[in-house]
């Protein structure tokens, strides 16, 4: 068992370059097309269409799934609610608001996650960051900065939506910050494998019961192949 723990550790850093470079790609190749959406519309369907995908591991693991208990539940449905459906629905907004044209600081705002996350690990789970911390935190906000604006201030004036993007951009800082540490939770009895089936299956079913109650469910027939 030391040796599968030992290569999934040594290749954790490859997948999540791999994520982030998927996650890229959908917000400027794909999402950009479904800007003419409502945006819980569009997150109740691509959540829906994964979950779709994903529903094998359902039947291959449904005693597994089955066998979670009721934290294990709630804490796959904090995943959904804060990942899913309000990081997702944050960000895809934010996005529309700048046209997916000034993105720069939507961008910067995003790297705020890592730092977000550590500080509800802390207030939530009770882990305790090092001394160190603070200081690597700020760093990495300056470099940040940085490489997004120079040595200029963020121009908030480039539209008026501009401000509105940068609430929402936070908004799902927040959310997705949430949702990791509330994943640490999640896997407690699971594997990586069926909560992912869960994430997106929990995050269609929130999305489903926004989507039908705001009366934009039946503008799903607006999406075009």
């Amino acid at each position: 068992m030391s040796g599968v723990s030992d290569r999934v550790e040594r290749f954790a850093p490859i997948f999540v370059i791999i994520a982030a470079a998927l996650w890229g790609i959908d917000g400027i190749a794909l999402r950009p097309s479904l800007y003419s959406l409502p945006v819980p519309l569009v997150v109740f369907v691509e959540s829906a269409l994964i979950a779709l995908l994903l529903s094998p591991i359902f039947w291959q693991r449904r005693k597994e799934i089955l066998a979670l208990k009721s934290r294990d539940w709630l804490a796959f449905l904090a995943v959904a609610v804060f990942g899913g459906a309000i990081g997702t629905m944050a960000i895809t907004r934010a996005l529309f608001n700048v046209n997916f044209v000034n993105l720069s600081i939507v961008v910067l705002i995003q790297k705020l996650q890592p730092v977000v996350a550590i500080f509800l690990a802390a207030v939530l789970l009770k882990e305790k960051p090092p001394k160190s911390f603070l200081v690597w935190a700020f760093l990495a906000m300056l470099g940040a900065y940085v490489m997004t604006f120079g040595t200029h201030l963020p121009n908030l004036a480039t539209g008026d939506k501009t401000l509105e993007a940068v609430i929402f951009a936070m908004l799902a800082v927040f959310g997705f910050a949430a949702s990791t540490v509330f994943s640490k939770r999640a896997l407690h009895n699971i594997s990586f494998v069926s909560a992912t089936y869960l994430r997106f299956a929990l995050t269609a079913l929130v999305m489903s019961v926004i989507a039908i109650g705001a009366g934009y469910i039946t503008q799903i027939s607006d999406i075009q192949p």
